[in-house]
């Protein structure tokens, strides 16, 4: 397992939003793609300094 940090869960959302629907092992849906997008925007224009921004819940 990797260490979680944010600029690995930047490189994996970004993975999934320009993924091709439906290609490799892990099928990546058209709505997983969309909420990365999403994620990746919010995230672009700043919505996490002070806001809710992305959470990541570790449930290990």
């Amino acid at each position: 397992m990797c260490e979680l940090t944010p600029e690995h869960v930047l490189g994996e959302l970004a993975a999934i939003a320009f993924a091709e629907p439906g290609a490799g092992n892990g099928a990546v849906k058209v709505a997983d793609k969309l909420r990365a997008l999403e994620m990746l925007y919010r995230h672009l224009q700043g919505d996490g300094e002070g806001g809710e921004g992305v959470v990541i819940i570790d449930e290990a």
